[in-house]
């Protein structure tokens, strides 16, 4: 299937991988285990990078960047075999991202602070996402739309 992604904001893009970096980091520095929320969230970010092959979108962000354009899109082929695993991702990142940034809120190991615009971001990326992912997945199984639910 075929997914697009965007049109976003480049910028926004870049700071919320920069912020996703940085969480890593402090997790790693922090010595946190693997079932804690940041080392979940590297983890479920990682699985949801492979499952959609987004290196496109890694490279469109950069070019639109670059040219100091204001928004950008990708699409992304992803194997039709890989949707329903992609849509798992989808929707284990989208139940952590709530989880993650009240941990990071209540916590007193000092992870990094979750901005609302990179918050705001990751969940409309998510959305959109899970909702071609959705349709994709509808198709290839013959059940009618909403039959796989939602997070």
């Amino acid at each position: 299937m075929n997914l697009r992604v965007g049109p976003f904001d480049p910028v926004l893009h870049i700071r919320s991988r920069d912020h996703h970096r940085a969480i890593c980091r402090e997790a790693a520095l922090l010595d946190l285990p693997p079932d804690s929320l940041p080392r979940r969230w590297e983890a479920a970010v990682g699985r949801f990078y492979v499952c959609l092959h987004l290196e496109p979108v890694t490279e469109a962000v950069d070019r639109a960047f670059q040219a100091g354009e204001p928004a950008f899109t990708a699409d992304v082929a992803v194997p039709d075999e890989q949707v329903p695993e992609a849509l798992a991702a989808c929707n284990e990142l989208d139940r952590l991202l709530g989880d993650l940034r009240r941990w990071a809120q209540e916590s007193d190991a000092d992870v990094l602070s979750f901005p609302d615009d990179v918050r705001a971001y990751y969940a409309a990326f998510l959305v959109q996402a899970r909702a071609q992912l959705q349709a994709g997945a509808t198709q290839g199984s013959g059940l009618p739309d909403g039959a796989l639910g939602s997070p």
